[in-house]
C-alpha cells in the first residue's frame, strides 16, 4: 500500500554517496579556482620562469577540477550499488595533480615548501570536511599529501624533530575529526530513516482498518479520485463493488461481538485472496460494509468478480444460525461502471443505491446498473 521505510544501512549508504558526490564537486571547484589564482600568481611574481612548464603542471589539475565541477557522481551508477570507486578514482586523480602542481612551485621558487604546506594544509582541511563519511577514501587522500610534506621537510628543513611532531598531530586531529563527524553522521541518518519508520506507522495506521488489516474508507477514496481522473484521460472504464454482510447484527446478537469480528476478518482474507492486480484496491467501507475498486472493468467483469466473491464466501461455509438467506454467511453486493462526467459521490450512491435493492427484494444476490 504504502513505500516500505529503508533500512539504516540502505539508506546510510544512500547519503554516503550523496554526500560524496556533493563533497567531490565542492572540492573540484576550490581546486578549481585555487588552481587558476596559483597560476596567474606564478605568471605576475615570476614572469621570466618557463612559462611552458608552468602551464603544462597546472593544465592536468584544472582540466580533472573541471570535469568534477560539471560531472554527476550520482549518473553514473545507481545511488544503491555499493560501489566507491568512481570517488577513489577521481580524488587519486585530483590529489596527484595537485602533487604535480606542489612539485612545480618547488622546483621553481626558493624556499616554496612553506607555501607548498599552506596548500596542502588547505586541501588536507579540505578534503577532511568532502569527505569524512568515507573514511577510506579521506585516510588514503591524507597519507599522499602527508607523506609529501614529510619528504619536503626532510629535504629543505634542518630541523625535522618540529614538522615531524606537527604533521603526526595534523593527522592525528584529522582522523579524530573524522571520527567525531562519522558519528555525527550515522546518527543523523538513523534519526532520519527512525522518523521515516514513525511516519510510515502513522500512514498505516490513518490508511489501514486496524481489525481486518485491510484499506480503510479513507484509502479508499482516495485512490478512487486518482482512478477516475486516470479513466478521464485515458477513456478506460472503471467499475466498483459495495457489499454488505447479511443480516450481521443478528449475528452479533446471537453468537457475540467475537464471532463477528472473526466474520469481519474472514471476508477481509478472501476478499484480498481474490483481488490480487497490482492497481485493484479491496477496504473495509463500514461497520459490516465492504467495497471493491475495479480499474479498467467494465460492469460485466465486475459482476463476474461479485459472483466469485459469492461462491468463495459459500465455500468458506462461516456459520450463520439467524440468516434468513443461508445457513452461512452471505453479502449482498452493488456494482456500478464509471460514466463520463461522474464524481466520487455519484459512483458510489449509484453502487449504494443497488445494493439496498437487493437487499430490499432479497439477499444473497447481486444486482447492478446498466
Amino acid at each position: 500500500m504504502l513505500k516500505p521505510t529503508p533500512t539504516f544501512e540502505h539508506q546510510l549508504h544512500i547519503e554516503t554517496q550523496q554526500y560524496l558526490a556533493k563533497g567531490c564537486r565542492w572540492i573540484s571547484i576550490l581546486s578549481f579556482v585555487l588552481g587558476l589564482v596559483t597560476f596567474f600568481a606564478k605568471l605576475y611574481n615570476n614572469p621570466n620562469q618557463d612559462l611552458m612548464f608552468t602551464t603544462l603542471s597546472i593544465l592536468p589539475l584544472v582540466g580533472v577540477s573541471f570535469y568534477g565541477s560539471v560531472h554527476n557522481f550520482l549518473q553514473a551508477e545507481k545511488p544503491d550499488v555499493g560501489n566507491f570507486n568512481r570517488y577513489y578514482r577521481y580524488i587519486f586523480a585530483l590529489v596527484l595533480c595537485w602533487l604535480t602542481v606542489c612539485n612545480m612551485l618547488v622546483m621553481q621558487g626558493i624556499a616554496a615548501e612553506n607555501r607548498v604546506e599552506a596548500i596542502l594544509h588547505l586541501l588536507i582541511f579540505s578534503l577532511s570536511v568532502a569527505l569524512f563519511p568515507k573514511r577510506g577514501i579521506l585516510l588514503l587522500s591524507v597519507f599522499f599529501m602527508a607523506s609529501y610534506m614529510a619528504i619536503l621537510r626532510f629535504f629543505y628543513s634542518e630541523e625535522l624533530f618540529f614538522p615531524v611532531v606537527k604533521m603526526l598531530c595534523f593527522a592525528g586531529v584529522v582522523i579524530s575529526g573524522q571520527q567525531v563527524m562519522e558519528k555525527w553522521f550515522r546518527k543523523a541518518v538513523f534519526k532520519d530513516v527512525e522518523n521515516q519508520r514513525l511516519l510510515e506507522e502513522l500512514n498505516q495506521l490513518a490508511l489501514t482498518d486496524g481489525l481486518t488489516k485491510m484499506s480503510n474508507r479513507r484509502y479508499f477514496d482516495m485512490m478512487l479520485k486518482k482512478e477516475i481522473q486516470h479513466s478521464e484521460r485515458t477513456a478506460q472504464p472503471m467499475s466498483i463493488i459495495l457489499m454488505d454482510i447479511d443480516y450481521f447484527k443478528k449475528l452479533n446478537d446471537h453468537l457475540g461481538h467475537q464471532r463477528g469480528d472473526e466474520c469481519l476478518v474472514e471476508l477481509a482474507k478472501l476478499l484480498k485472496g481474490l483481488i490480487k492486480r497490482p492497481r485493484d484496491v479491496c477496504a473495509r467501507y463500514g461497520g459490516e460494509e465492504f467495497i471493491v475498486l475495479l480499474p479498467e472493468t467494465d460492469i460485466a467483469g465486475a459482476v463476474d468478480v461479485a459472483h466469485k466473491i459469492k461462491i468463495k464466501l459459500n465455500q468458506l461455509g462461516f456459520k450463520h444460525p439467524d440468516s434468513l438467506a443461508s445457513e452461512f454467511v452471505t453479502v449482498s453486493q452493488g456494482v456500478s461502471q464509471w460514466r463520463k462526467g461522474m464524481t466520487v459521490e455519484q459512483l458510489v450512491k449509484q453502487a449504494d443505491d443497488k445494493l439496498y435493492e437487493v437487499k430490499a427484494k432479497s439477499r444473497n444476490n447481486i444486482a447492478f446498473a446498466l
